[in-house]
């Protein structure tokens, strides 16, 4: 264990460095790389280190040659210039220190070798480049892609090609601060997380060799703080008004009928929008009433990247859109139950709409204001406040947790259960209230053609607006 060199400690080592005597180490807790070899023979300092993933030790010289204070002067210095790139500690090093701390005249001085330039492979751009196919390797894809989206920032594009050992703590903070004042502000939290992640991931044993970056140099980093702004106060109970409207439109007629499908299962199961879109009909298992079923929703359509399904129960008018989305599914070939009209990319497959598909829409449909998020949202605070659901059943159909959590041995190894047993009056007492405002809905629906020329104008709208920002 390290403890803190000091002529008491010296002192000890002495009595120790005897004819017969054991060879130990002392590693000093105050300078990394700084430790006292004690053996038969005397007492060393040593300044051990690492270059491309070696260890490497250089003895320093005895202590009658070095004082405490100097030794640990010497290995700060050789820290730096590893840190910098500039050289590797080595005999010719060591004798320059020795002129320059008076210890040897300047004619025992040996030709310098050419600096080593080229010490640690990685500069920022081939350090991240590997830390996110890790995070593509291990984590989801949604993870992944909000990675190389934080770590692309402009303001952080401009340290890709700064040697990583370069790159200091104060370089980051200032690209996050750009980051804030521009006005995204979660943003720069964000990508203060994910670079000090990154960093942390560069630090490891296996990668340390190549990127020379110090242990802990960014933990801790942080944006600055958000800018205070007047509290939201809601005094009126939540409604489901809105959800009411958005299935009445859905299944009007006004919009095509597989995104109006998509859009219904996004209110009845309250799961992201990326889990409905990709949704794959394999998936869905009828009950043993005939009119309810079962959605497994994998960690792959899920944010996180391993852990057993989440199971959602399908009361009726959840189970019967299920099985008109798969009517209209009949004939395509598809995998999917939602499945895309074209292919993202030239050469690429068909696969499933967009999950942006769902957003856009409901931002079109004519008096309604909730987006994907704003849907689960309502179940939360509805749920709670109007139909008595505790917290912690909330979060059953919300957080995607059963089976998942890391912490949670008893979940991920032993239990098989599904957790339905406790999901099935939650889904059904949702189910029930929505249904009652979608019958309100439809009774006061404007005409489809209204509808639909509403709609039409809105998407214009956006297109034209996109057009200007471009």
């Amino acid at each position: 264990m390290p403890v803190v060199i000091t002529a008491a400690t010296v002192s000890a080592a002495r009595k120790d460095a005897v004819p017969g005597g054991r060879r130990y180490d002392i590693v000093d807790a105050r300078t990394r790389g700084l430790s006292l070899r004690v053996s038969p023979k005397g007492i060393q300092w040593s300044f051990r280190f690492q270059v491309t993933g070696k260890d490497k030790r250089l003895a320093l010289g005895s202590v009658e040659l070095w004082t405490i204070a100097e030794a640990r002067s010497i290995v700060d210095r050789g820290q730096e210039m590893l840190r910098d790139r500039i050289g590797i500690p080595d005999e010719a090093w060591l004798d320059r220190m020795r002129v320059a701390k008076g210890k040897a005249a300047a004619v025992t001085l040996t030709q310098p070798e050419a600096p080593a330039r080229d010490l640690f492979k990685w500069d920022f751009e081939k350090g991240r480049q590997e830390f996110l196919a890790d995070i593509s390797r291990s984590r989801s894809v949604d993870t992944h892609r909000d990675y190389v989206s934080k770590l692309g920032r402009p303001e952080i594009e401009s340290l890709a090609k700064n040697p990583l050992p370069r790159i200091t703590r104060q370089d980051l903070a200032s690209a996050i601060a750009k980051i804030h004042r521009s006005g995204k502000e979660a943003t720069a939290e964000g990508a203060a997380r994910v670079l000090s992640s990154m960093w942390s991931w560069l630090a490891r044993d296996e990668n340390i060799g190549h990127s020379g970056v110090q242990r802990g140099a960014m933990a801790g980093l942080k944006a600055p703080a958000r800018t205070r702004r007047a509290s939201r106060r809601q005094v009126d109970d939540p409604t489901l008004e809105d959800l009411g409207r958005i299935i009445a439109i859905a299944r009007s007629g006004a919009i095509d009928g597989g995104i109006g499908c998509a859009i219904e299962m996004l209110v009845w199961t309250l799961q992201r929008r990326r889990a409905v879109a990709s949704a794959m009909i394999q998936d869905f298992r009828q009950a043993k009433s005939g009119d309810e079923g079962l959605w497994y929703v994998y960690a792959d359509d899920r944010k996180r990247s391993d852990g057993e399904a989440h199971v959602i129960p399908l009361p009726q008018p959840a189970w019967s859109c299920f099985q008109r989305a798969l009517e209209l599914t009949r004939g395509t070939g598809s995998e999917y139950l939602f499945p895309g009209s074209r292919p993202r990319a030239k050469g690429m497959a068909v696969t499933h709409i967009h999950p942006s598909t769902l957003t856009h829409t409901l931002s079109y449909l004519p008096g309604v204001t909730s987006s994907p998020h704003h849907v689960r949202k309502i179940f939360g605070t509805y749920g709670e406040r109007i139909l008595g659901f505790s917290r912690p059943t909330t979060k059953l159909i919300l957080d995607h947790a059963e089976g998942g959590t890391r912490s949670d041995v008893t979940g991920r190894h032993y239990s098989l259960h599904d957790g339905t047993h406790e999901k099935w009056p939650v889904m059904r007492r949702w189910v029930s209230a929505v249904e009652t405002d979608v019958e309100a809905a439809m009774q006061a629906l404007e005409p489809v053609d209204e509808l639909k020329s509403a709609i039409s104008a809105a998407r214009n709208k956006e297109a034209a607006s996109a057009v200007e920002t471009a």
